[in-house]
């Protein structure tokens, strides 16, 4: 059995990764270039929704499901409220996303969003919401009490298959990288094909209009309890930080289409985050050159979270084999 992890980066990823490895007994040692969480992990919308985001791929589907299955107990071991809420899905498109997706239209489709400007949506009630803002926090919290160990502000030189070389030191320990959109600059895994994509977002005051979290052609809608959630732009613009005329609009032209009455809405905040794009919106997850690398989750980081921590923590642990769907083997040149 591995007794030391390290692990590079202390996202949502890191995060519950070093909380399921230390609750099983690893010492834990977790590296994060700032604040953990602070980047894609705590402005992410939160969204749990692995139907409307498998696009087709019915492995994804599956894992998605998996992983939202898993998300009561696990959002009930951190010991505090986090956000979570099954609300139910609206997709306001002309396809059904899912072929468990429902119809509803006049009364039923007013119940779950009176402000959406359409005659009817397709409805899935089990998939919600999480406030990524007491998540990221709560996550962190309790590895720390679990008894993993955060340090910040450490440059990391180098991954070897039995360290992590960072501010001079050599850390031993079994490798593992979740630095998120900033995998591609960790020396050793620096040819995996992840690259950041920008999403720009908008939180409005909280309104009755919008009950359920809501999916339209070119944005969505997410109802918090104190505010409504509006994105998000996918732009790629390397590491280029900050909100842009052009993207704000676009995310509140996308808004106020579905929902033409958020136009009264107090505007609360804008922001922009960089999710970890990989180039079939997969996560890449697996043994890169000896290392163990989970990233490349894309939009799906936040569902996908507890479940990439215990698949991930049973390979090291036990051996036990990571789904096909996220190996890094798809990019291969020979593959």
């Amino acid at each position: 059995m591995t007794n030391n992890v390290v692990i590079v980066g202390g996202g949502l990823v890191g995060s519950a990764l070093a909380l399921e490895l230390a609750r099983r007994g690893v010492h834990v040692l977790v590296l994060e270039k700032a604040v953990p969480g602070a980047e894609a992990s705590s402005a992410a919308a939160g969204i749990l929704a692995p139907r409307v985001e498998a696009h087709g791929h019915p492995e994804q589907r599956a894992l998605g499901l998996q992983a939202l299955a898993s998300w009561e107990d696990w959002a009930a071991s951190l010991g505090v409220d986090v956000g979570l809420t099954r609300c139910g899905v609206l997709v306001a498109r002309d396809e059904s996303p899912d072929p468990d997706a429902v119809m509803v239209e006049g009364r039923a489709l007013a119940e779950r969003a009176p402000g959406l400007r359409a005659e009817r949506a397709w409805w899935i009630a089990d998939e919600g919401m999480v406030d990524t803002r007491l998540l990221v926090g709560a996550v962190h919290a309790a590895a720390v009490r679990a008894g993993a160990v955060f340090r910040s502000g450490l440059a990391v030189e180098r991954v070897d298959r039995d360290a992590v070389h960072a501010g001079g030191e050599r850390l031993a320990g079994t490798p593992v990288v979740c630095a998120g959109a900033w995998t591609s600059l960790v020396p050793g895994v620096a040819s995996l094909p992840v690259s950041p994509v920008r999403g720009q977002l908008v939180a409005v005051g909280a309104t009755e209009a919008v009950r359920s979290v809501v999916f339209g052609p070119a944005g969505y809608l997410v109802p918090r309890r104190d505010e409504t959630v509006l994105g998000a732009t996918m732009e790629n613009v390397g590491f280029a930080r900050g909100t842009t005329a052009q993207g704000l609009r676009d995310v509140l032209d996308a808004a106020l289409r579905l929902c033409p009455s958020l136009g009264a809405a107090p505007v609360l905040r804008q922001w922009s985050s960089f999710r970890p794009g990989s180039p079939d919106g997969r996560p890449i997850i697996g043994d890169v050159d000896g290392v163990m690398v989970a990233s490349g989750h894309s939009r799906n980081g936040i569902l996908l979270a507890p479940l990439t921590a215990s698949r991930v923590a049973d390979t090291i642990l036990e051996g036990r084999p990571l789904p096909a769907a996220w190996s890094p083997a798809r990019f291969s040149r020979a593959g």
